[in-house]
């Protein structure tokens, strides 16, 4: 009699019977662990792309500009952090405990500390 194979067999895969059924058996595939890239590693990915075409394309091609990404993020973070506690540090609030004053002050921090970040992070060859 000629059977007709199923597209699993015709490939190859095993089965394995449970409770009367037959499933496929899978292996496991690598997977590469997920890459989270943040504000400023985008904005320096956008850079690259605009202003360096052929680091870009380099990067892209051999699986690295997502990691770079990452590090340049990183790197901008803890710039931005040490840069907001330290103008925190040097102009202290009048009233610790007002919730406006404190997030003007933050702002006020993160405004001047994101263009030095702009400036020697995330717009340079990397």
């Amino acid at each position: 009699m000629n059977e007709k194979k199923s597209l699993f067999d015709s490939m190859g895969i095993q089965y394995e019977e449970r409770e009367g059924l037959f499933y496929p058996v899978f292996t496991e595939v690598e997977t590469q662990e997920a890459i989270y890239v943040g504000k400023y590693g985008h904005l320096w990915m956008n850079f690259m792309k605009e202003n360096h075409p052929d680091r870009y394309r380099h990067l892209y091609r051999f699986g690295k500009l997502m990691t770079k990404a990452t590090e340049v993020d990183e790197e901008a973070y803890q710039m931005l952090d040490s840069m907001t506690e330290k103008y925190i540090k040097s102009h202290p609030p009048k009233d610790s405990s007002s919730t406006m004053e404190m997030w003007r002050l933050r702002e006020d921090a993160k405004c001047i500390a994101e263009e030095s970040i702009f400036q020697d992070i995330v717009n340079q060859f990397h």
